[in-house]
């Protein structure tokens, strides 16, 4: 008799979920690597997200909303820019977790002539009660976003000499040059990050919540398996 689904390894019931939802070889493809990858540097999965002390449901943005309501008409919140932003992608800067001929920088040409404000992120931790991941931001910044995180993945994102290296994870919330350096600044004042150093007095960590399908495929896995030019599993 075959095992039932929820039996499986937990990274078996993903692959079968990949799988059969894929429409050409490049996205299964892509999928799989990310997976990949993800469960490589993934924190061991925990029982119960109760006895925890991370953020897996509704973390709270209030200090950041309150002064933001008070200072700006029909704000965004934090959580619409950090989890429900319109732009948000894994990042392989790492040549062994990059796909054929893809780099780095074809998962950022969605970000091509835009500006607004960017968030880079990397793993906290994950609940299996609610198939949720907590990531935790180290840097916050504004302007045009696909050449500034092109050129901090250069000069400040760690060197890749881990046995497992670091994973990023990009957000971008579109918005006027305006409202990017107000909302920059206030992020600065509200939370700490660790590769920010200038005017950063913020103490508190900023977290987001994502779901599985946010957090291994983002927003650009479609527009990123059209650039490639592979055409079968032989090319990877």
């Amino acid at each position: 008799m075959q095992p039932q689904l929820s039996q499986l390894p937990c990274w078996v019931g993903d692959l079968l979920r990949i799988m059969g939802t894929c429409k050409s070889i490049h996205i299964w493809a892509l999928r799989v690597r990310l997976v990949s990858v993800s469960r490589k540097t993934r924190i061991p999965q925990l029982s119960n997200c109760i006895d925890q002390d991370f953020p897996c449901q509704d973390p709270d943005y209030s200090d950041f909303d309150n002064t933001a309501k008070a200072e700006l008409r029909n704000p965004p919140s934090a959580s619409q820019i950090v989890n429900e932003s319109q732009f948000c992608t894994l990042v392989p800067i790492d040549e062994t977790t990059q796909l054929g001929d893809l780099t780095h920088k074809d998962y950022l040409k969605g970000l091509r002539g835009k500006t607004g404000l960017y968030h880079l992120w990397i793993d906290y931790d994950r609940c299996d009660d609610h198939q949720t991941h907590t990531m935790h931001c180290v840097y916050v910044g504004k302007g045009f976003a696909e050449g500034r995180i092109n050129s901090h993945i250069k000069d400040k994102w760690p060197k890749q000499e881990q046995l497992y290296p670091i994973q990023l994870y990009v957000s971008f919330y579109e918005c006027s040059n305006r409202i990017s350096k107000y909302l920059e600044q206030l992020f600065l004042d509200t939370y700490s990050f660790c590769l920010n150093s200038n005017e950063n007095c913020g103490t508190k960590s900023l977290f987001a919540v994502w779901d599985d399908d946010r957090h291994f495929f983002g927003t650009e896995l479609h527009a990123v398996s059209s650039l490639s030019k592979i055409t079968s599993l032989d090319n990877l």
